[in-house]
């Protein structure tokens, strides 16, 4: 027996392999035997007598793989018994071949092939590995191929050009041009800033998406934005008030829709009654309007500026102000209306009744005759104020005429009815002269003291006071008028400075009202040199009595004003009281009060003379200079006296 080895005994295969491999090599050793036998001439056994080993191939005649006797190769697609096993191709045999052989994909012979694409198979099915250059396969579908043609652009991320970027077909897939602000609409279409707004895309267009502030986007266009301010003063219960100004912020002013309407009517009595129910209520060439006015009939284009341009057309009219927005620009004009009996919007000015000419202007317009002329129940209440006390219904009271001629009355309304007047009559004046010096005007002219002959002295160019100047109505006992003495409070009437004796002077003063009483009496004060001028005389002597100091001469510290009470008592004596404190006529320019004078250091004034509580003899001379006080420092020990040039 021949044995040729084919695999060693420790080969795995399983036994039905073992068998055939046995028959194989039955047959084979059957072919070479009988060549043997014709070489010896000794008989082969039969197959059936052959010993087989583990890994011994055996050829068999009967077998062929087409190209003689079968030879076992690895079963693969080419429509040949490779593993010699009596079947072509089987499926289990070629399974991980049609895995992922492009040329026999899924089953053999099956060839994964299209245009313009390099193919791979992957689990059995066939894919495209690769397009060639300048194709896409647009749908995915490996059996035809790279059917478009395409060229990737922007590394194949898709933007928004109208092109396939990423070649997949589809055009700036992943934008929606509904929405987008960087592509509104169309590609590269940016909804650009505006003012006083943001922008937004909607439904493909860039429009207004939110203003800021206090800014209305009125005309829709995006150019300007929101190219109106208006600050919103409309609520839910009320869109526009009555006052000229766009409250709603809608870009109309006042309009009738909106208006938030007063509760307040017209009245319904009298001149404030309808004027007609229909058309028949008016006279020819008029219809009964809206508000129960009789208007006419043809439409009336008129500017006007008072009510009563706009009834000289037709009393069923008024002057009405419409404010318009021009330009961006609010323009109001006042135009020619129909009139309604409730009250109408207009403008700033508010809500207004608008009556017919033969409506008598009431109160609220400047009537005062005691009549309800505006129908609103009232009488004359614009008035009130000056007919009446707090109370409103006590008459005020009320003087007619000045001075000695003043009488008392009533406040009542005017006979025209255009304002109110004092119900008394002033007197006749009795004199036409007022020469006092009491605060009281004597002739009725409405100036006080004015003929009083002060006394003064001529001192070179200049008139000085003879006197302490003293107040109106100045007596021995009292400083001056009191209005009203009852009251128990001092309030002195302080009107033009005099010169007089016997009076108290006038103290307790300011330099400012010093100044000012002296200017009441046509004269200022005087300069401290003109005052030392009138002290000293001509040959500048220290005091109004001489060169030395003598007591009690002029009423200083050391004089008592009242030798009945016991010490000394200081005070301000009457004007001219020490007849030896004296120069020339000149009175009490030592002593008794400091007297101001127009000097001054900035806001200080100088004062001259000492006074009733001046101790040292300096201080009561007439050439000490250095007293100086704010100007509206008073005090009971200061006075002044005035000077004429």
């Amino acid at each position: 027996m021949i044995l040729i080895k084919w695999g060693s005994a420790t080969d795995n295969h399983d036994m039905g392999d073992r068998i055939h491999r046995q028959q194989i090599w039955s047959r084979g050793l059957f072919v070479l035997l009988m060549g043997l036998s014709g070489c010896d001439g000794e008989a082969l056994p039969s197959v059936n007598d052959v010993s087989y080993a583990d890994g011994a191939v055996f050829f068999d005649s009967n077998l062929s793989n087409g190209m003689g006797p079968c030879v076992r190769r690895t079963e693969v697609c080419n429509g040949q018994d490779d593993d010699c096993d009596g079947t072509v191709d089987e499926e289990e045999a070629v399974r991980m071949q049609v895995f992922a052989d492009p040329e026999n994909c899924g089953q053999c012979g099956y060839v994964c092939q299209g245009p313009n694409a390099n193919y791979g198979c992957r689990v059995g099915l066939c894919i495209i590995d690769q397009c060639e250059p300048g194709f896409v396969d647009y749908n995915g579908d490996a059996s035809d191929g790279c059917e478009a043609d395409c060229v990737i652009t922007a590394g194949g991320r898709e933007m928004c050009d109208q092109l396939d970027n990423d070649c997949d077909g589809s055009i700036d897939e992943g934008f929606n041009l509904m929405d987008d602000m960087n592509h509104c609409g169309a590609c590269q279409n940016v909804c650009e800033e505006t003012a006083n707004a943001l922008s937004g895309c909607v439904e493909g267009t860039c429009v207004v998406s939110e203003c800021d502030g206090d800014w209305h986007d009125l005309n829709g266009s995006l150019a300007d934005g929101c190219e109106y301010e208006c600050a919103i003063r409309s609520s839910r219960e009320v869109r526009e008030y009555c006052n000229g100004l766009d409250d709603d912020c809608d870009g109309l002013v006042d309009e009738v829709g909106d208006l938030h309407r007063p509760q307040a009517t017209c009245g319904l009595d009298g001149a404030c009654a309808f004027e007609c129910v229909t058309d028949r209520g008016c006279e020819d060439g008029e219809r009964c309007g809206d508000g129960r006015i009789c208007v006419p009939v043809d439409a009336v284009e008129a500017s006007c500026e008072t009510d009563l341009d706009c009834r000289q057309i037709h009393p069923g009219l008024a002057c009405i102000a419409q404010t318009l927005r021009n330009d961006g620009q609010w323009v109001t004009t006042h135009r020619c209306v129909e009139r309604t009996h409730d009250p109408m919007c207009d403008g700033e000015s508010g809500f207004r009744c608008t009556r017919s000419p033969q409506w008598q202007r009431g109160n609220e317009d400047g009537r005062c005759d005691g009549i309800d002329n505006d129908c609103d129940g009232r009488i004359d209440e614009d008035f009130a104020e000056q007919l009446f006390l707090a109370d409103r219904s006590t008459p005020r009271p009320c003087v007619s005429g000045t001075g000695l001629c003043q009488t008392n009355g009533q406040v009542i309304c005017h006979g025209a009815g255009d304002g109110t007047v004092c119900s008394a009559d002033p007197l006749m004046p009795e004199t036409d002269v007022d020469s006092t010096c009491d605060g009281v005007d004597e002739d009725c002219d409405g100036i006080v003291d004015e003929d009083f002959d002060d006394a003064v002295i001529q001192i070179g160019p200049v008139e000085i006071f003879a006197y302490e100047a003293s107040r109106p109505g100045a007596t021995a006992e009292r400083r001056g008028r009191d209005e009203n003495p009852e009251d128990d409070v001092e309030i002195l009437l302080e009107g033009r400075a005099c010169s007089r004796p016997g009076v108290l002077p006038w103290d307790d003063v300011s330099w400012s009202q010093a100044q000012t009483a002296c200017e009441a009496a046509n004269a200022r004060l005087c300069t401290a040199a003109e005052w030392a001028g009138a002290c000293g005389g001509p040959n500048g002597q220290a005091y109004p009595y001489g060169v030395s100091f003598r007591n009690q001469l002029c009423n200083d510290r050391e004089y008592d004003v009242d030798a009945e009470a016991a010490g000394v008592q200081d005070g301000a004596l009457v004007c001219g009281a020490m007849d030896r404190c004296v120069r020339d006529g000149v009175y009490d320019l030592s002593g008794n009060l400091k007297e101001w004078v127009s000097d001054s250091i900035g806001n200080l004034r100088a004062v001259r003379g000492g006074s009733y509580a001046t101790v040292l003899a300096g201080g009561l001379s007439c050439d000490q200079d250095g007293d100086w006080k704010d100007r509206n420092f008073h005090h009971r020990s200061i006075g002044f006296r005035c000077c004429r040039d």
